[in-house]
């Protein structure tokens, strides 16, 4: 008797340290492979019955083991972690008791403290890495290293880096803690923090850019290439004379957006202009395929990351832990509560569900599971799964009804009862089944009560419920990301290449408009204009400034009025044949030796392009002005004769009606005077209407007789000038 009694004693102080026990139902025996009450207090992890709180049930965990890692979470929180988490508790030098949980504030740390009854600084890690903390009895700076994990742990970090981060605060001392805490806080409690990994969408997500940049800027430097190859010849295609490095009175780049018809003069092309193709084509094509070697070769850089998680090294047994507990805690008896989870039944809640359960015993054994539901669990946060792998591990036909704690809601499967349980399970009203609406709490023992009503109504269907189902986990998950260039490269590489034609047509239309906007600034009515006449007679001695200035402006009219004229337009074959002259002048105008000889180039070019804006207006007359071929077209009628005493001939040249009216105008034009001052009044006068061209020594030179090869030819017609012009760039 005497030991007897010591026994009982014993058994009674266990139950009173631990927390009322689960009693065995009044109403039936006893099973033989039943704990007793003392034996449930102090069972393996996971075989204490519903009887407990949750703070007692974590309690007891902890008087086992410092550190309690639940098996509700196994793909985030796995519990081969805690041997880790053990050695990095160590580090805060007190005494330290850690908790790795679904869910759960300081309360619930308080009263774990007051069930275990020991000091030290207990902690909590929430299933994201969130980190709650409560100090009894220790003077440690919890509220800094609390804040110090909170914005010190990168997005995406594995909730042990926000532990490590918390205990090196608190090892480091109150100071320095409280230092960084507030240099964090500072720099991210308004903005985001800093991103460890990358999701598996944002990887796609950059191979979609890549597939938008292997297409777009290679294609973009492509088009590029070619509009240059096309543009940048003369109109009539380079001649041999021309030379990138012309002057600043070039006009070849003023009338490269011209491309001279087949009717052309083959004359007006030559071998520069296949050579000046062929150079820019290659050097094109190699750009774009530098830029796409450019964007594969600096996608790893850009776009370092590899995995989108921590690797945790989750094992097999991780992924039974829990099911091995419910299999343990349901052989005990009908109702299991996980440890780690809210009290969704309490302890005035049970004796009325357990006899609720009995009088159903002849359905079938009904269990009910009460644990948390999430998709980091091992079934992925399928509740069948989870039910049928329970059913499978105990090995008992009947119903088995999971409750989660955290969200309220109810599953049922049932297996091998040949009863219609899921059909009445599926009539149950959804704000049944879960928790909508409820606004004191999950209440979740009414709504159980009504589930166990529609088990109760189940009638015999053989056959409804087979025992067996699939039972295989999701694989775990692979945590490197898909390979760059993978997935939705393809997408962005189609994707690309609309937005390349989009890009190409918008810039051909903005060119377009842009063409048409200045040609109709430039374009002059047909019929004579004197827009550009009166400055080409300011002075018979214009500088090479200005004859630059006039070359550039006089050809840039013409290609933009030939471009806008009709195909039929009058003179059209004359006007393309002066530009491509004048073009070809204007290219090797800036290799002549001396300054009188670009000079003399640049005076043909304004001559040939006022030739070409005549012939436009349909005027094609072959001659130019005797005394100042700027004039152009020489109709005022022949050269006086007395021009003979003055060199200027032969008899058959012209004039311009400008110089014939200012020769007659002053008497000058007849042949009657003989006396020696009339013959020096006209001889002044038109020799000061005479074209003089700079030199190279500062002097005005005749343009007829020292002004280079090209404008003399001048004297025998535009024909002659053209000639001379394209002559004189194939020899250079």
């Amino acid at each position: 008797m005497g030991a007897r009694a010591g026994t009982a004693l014993a058994a009674l102080i266990l139950l009173g340290s631990a927390g009322t026990a689960v009693a065995a139902d009044p109403s039936t025996a006893p099973s033989p492979t039943a704990p007793s009450a003392a034996s449930a207090a102090t069972a393996p992890t996971g075989q204490l019955t519903g009887g407990t709180s949750r703070s007692e049930r974590l309690a007891e965990e902890l008087r086992k083991n410092p550190v309690y890692v639940s098996a509700a979470l196994p793909r985030r929180l796995p519990r081969s972690l805690a041997p880790e988490i053990a050695a990095v508790a160590e580090r805060t030098g007190v005494p330290t008791y850690v908790l790795a949980l679904p869910d759960g504030d300081a309360a619930l740390l308080a009263l774990v403290h007051d069930r275990l009854g020991a000091d030290g600084l207990y902690v909590l890690i929430a299933g994201y890495g969130h980190i709650t903390a409560s100090a009894f009895g220790v003077d440690v700076p919890i509220d800094d290293a609390r804040r110090i994990s909170l914005y010190g742990t990168p997005y995406g970090a594995e909730p042990l880096a926000a532990f490590k981060n918390f205990v090196d605060a608190v090892a480091s001392g109150k100071d320095p803690a409280a230092a960084k805490a507030q240099e964090l806080y500072d720099r991210y409690h308004d903005s985001d923090r800093r991103r460890l990994y990358i999701s598996s969408t944002d990887r796609q997500n950059q191979n979609l850019l890549l597939g938008l940049a292997v297409v777009v800027f290679p294609g973009l430097v492509l088009a590029l290439g070619l509009y240059l190859s096309r543009r940048r010849p003369r109109a009539s295609g380079p001649g041999p004379g021309s030379d990138p490095g012309s002057g600043p009175g070039s006009v070849r780049a003023t009338a490269v957006s011209l491309t001279k018809e087949p009717a052309a003069p083959r004359g007006a092309r030559g071998p520069g202009a296949a050579r000046r193709r062929r150079g820019l084509l290659p050097v094109t094509l190699l750009a774009a395929a530098a830029t796409v070697f450019g964007v594969v070769h600096f996608a790893p850089t850009a776009f370092p990351q590899v995995v989108d998680s921590p690797d945790l090294n989750v094992t097999q047994a991780d992924l039974e832990a829990r099911v091995d507990e419910i299999a343990a805690g349901l052989a005990a008896g009908p109702i299991y509560q996980d440890p780690s989870g809210p009290d969704a039944l309490s302890s005035a809640d049970l004796p009325a569900i357990r006899q609720r359960l009995t009088d159903l015993a002849p359905k079938g054994p009904v269990h009910i599971v009460v644990t948390p539901t999430d998709s980091d669990d091992e079934t992925g946060h399928n509740a069948d799964l989870l039910l049928a792998r329970i059913h499978e591990r105990t090995g008992r036909n009947g119903v088995y009804l999971l409750v989660d704690p955290l969200t309220g809601v109810i599953d049922l499967d049932s297996y091998g009862t040949d009863l219609d349980t899921l059909r009445r399970f599926a009539r149950v009203p959804t704000e049944v089944r879960y928790a909508y609406g409820e606004t004191n709490g999950l209440n979740v023992v009414p709504r159980l009560d009504q589930v166990l009503d529609a088990v109760a109504a189940a009638e015999p269907k053989p056959g409804h419920d087979p025992a067996q189902r699939r039972t295989t986990l999701p694989p775990l998950h692979d945590n490197r990301l898909p390979a760059l260039f993978s997935n939705d490269f393809g997408a962005g590489f189609g994707l690309g290449a609309m937005l390349l034609g989009v890009l190409l047509l918008l810039s051909w239309a903005a060119l377009a408009t842009a063409r048409a906007v200045s040609g109709s600034r430039r374009a002059r009515p047909a019929g004579p204009s004197p827009q550009h006449a009166e400055p080409r007679h300011t002075t018979p001695r214009p500088s090479l400034r200005q004859l630059r200035a006039w070359a550039g402006e006089d050809a840039r009219e013409l290609a933009a009025r030939l471009a806008a004229a009709d195909q039929d337009a009058p003179g059209r074959t004359r006007a393309w044949d002066c530009l491509d002259a004048a073009e070809l002048l204007a290219d090797s105008s800036g290799q002549r030796p001396d300054e009188s000889a670009e000079a003399g180039d640049l005076a043909a070019v304004v001559v040939l392009a006022q030739a070409g804006l005549a012939a436009l207006r349909g005027r094609l007359h072959p001659t130019v002005c005797r005394l100042n071929p700027l004039h152009g077209e020489a109709t005022g009628g022949r050269v006086p004769s007395w021009f003979a005493e003055l060199g200027i001939g032969p008899r058959s040249a012209q004039l311009c009606p400008t110089c014939r009216d200012a020769l007659h105008g002053g008497g000058a034009g007849t042949s009657r005077g003989s006396s020696l001052a009339d013959r020096a009044t006209r001889a002044d006068r038109a020799r000061d209407r005479l074209l003089r061209l700079p030199g190279a020594d500062d002097r005005t030179r005749s343009a007829w007789d020292e002004a280079g090869q090209i404008l003399p030819a001048a004297r025998e017609g535009l024909e002659a000038l053209i000639l001379r012009a394209r002559e004189s760039a194939s020899v250079q």
